[in-house]
């Protein structure tokens, strides 16, 4: 007879963690360690984090490589060449066994209740498929210059999706049995989360945590603060492009507002654009009151 394998005891295998956390490096060797930290502190203990170096040039392998040693929830791969950020998501993807997974970027910082209170937003809301939260913006010394608000319920992140980034990318937390059969596209100026948050959307609602539980690192030398024109147009190309493909249905205020966002962007110097945008997202001059009237205006859409 033929010698059959027994089949690993149930002992052996590897116990289902409730998130997986996904963070592509590049030459991040400055932010990283700060960044790792942060996750391996959340009050939530039972999760993976899944690690990809994308070909770093500066130290960035090695300080993955020393904290997978000292702690195995970190699980490590190795793009041999650097191969971008979107190929190297969907590379992790498939490699998550979370309920949830959750995004992170390698310069940013996740303050310790950021799982905790976005697993306990999704359980509370089980019609959403993600949520964001609020975050502190910070710049390259880590220190706090603004402070940064999402529309928190269902409906005004589903209008709002036509004119604005809803939820933060590295921000993201996603019921995993969903997130796992999408992929990001690979568009230019990171465009690719745009198409990514509406093949979600047509998945299920967002919102978001109204907590700051978050610190975005704002960096001068990011696409945006280079080319914002042309960041904003392709951004308003993959928007247009998700009316058609994803079913989505911008009201007339939301078809309004864009039309409206490109002329001005058009006809504003690079320098004034970033400085609007920094205005009316970033201030922390009556932030909460100009959110609170932009959800009441596209809730009411």
């Amino acid at each position: 007879m033929r010698n059959r394998q027994n089949p690993p005891s149930p002992r052996l295998r590897r116990a289902r963690p409730l998130i997986s956390v996904i963070m592509p490096v590049y030459n991040a060797g400055r932010f990283l360690p700060r960044a790792i930290e942060s996750i391996r502190k959340q009050t939530i203990t039972d999760f993976e984090f899944l690690i990809i170096d994308d070909g770093s040039t500066d130290d960035s392998r090695s300080i993955i490589k020393r904290f997978a040693k000292r702690d195995k929830r970190i699980r490590m791969f190795r793009n041999r060449k650097n191969i971008g950020i979107v190929r190297s998501l969907n590379l992790l993807i498939p490699k998550t066994r979370g309920r949830f997974v959750a995004r992170m970027d390698a310069d940013d910082i996740s303050l310790p209740n950021r799982f905790e209170k976005q697993i306990t937003f999704l359980e509370f809301h089980p019609t959403l498929v993600a949520c964001g939260g609020q975050e502190y913006i910070i710049n390259e010394h880590g220190k706090t210059i603004a402070e940064k608000y999402f529309p928190t319920d269902e409906k005004t992140c589903y209008n709002m999706i036509a004119n604005i980034m809803v939820i933060q990318p590295p921000l993201l937390m996603a019921r995993g049995e969903i997130f796992r059969k999408l992929r990001y596209s690979n568009h230019t100026f990171k465009n690719d989360d745009i198409s990514m948050h509406f093949k979600l959307l047509e998945q299920g609602g967002f919102g978001n945590v109204s907590d700051i539980i978050f610190k975005y690192r704002k960096r001068v030398t990011s696409l945006t603060h280079k080319n914002p024109r042309q960041v904003f147009f392709l951004a308003l190309l993959v928007r247009l492009n998700a009316i058609a493909k994803y079913r989505y249905a911008p009201s007339f205020i939301n078809l309004l507002l864009m039309g409206l966002e490109a002329f001005v962007v058009a006809i504003l110097p690079n320098r004034a654009i970033i400085s609007l945008f920094e205005m009316i997202r970033h201030t922390k001059i009556h932030k909460e009151r100009v959110m609170t009237h932009l959800q009441y205006l596209f809730r009411s859409a």
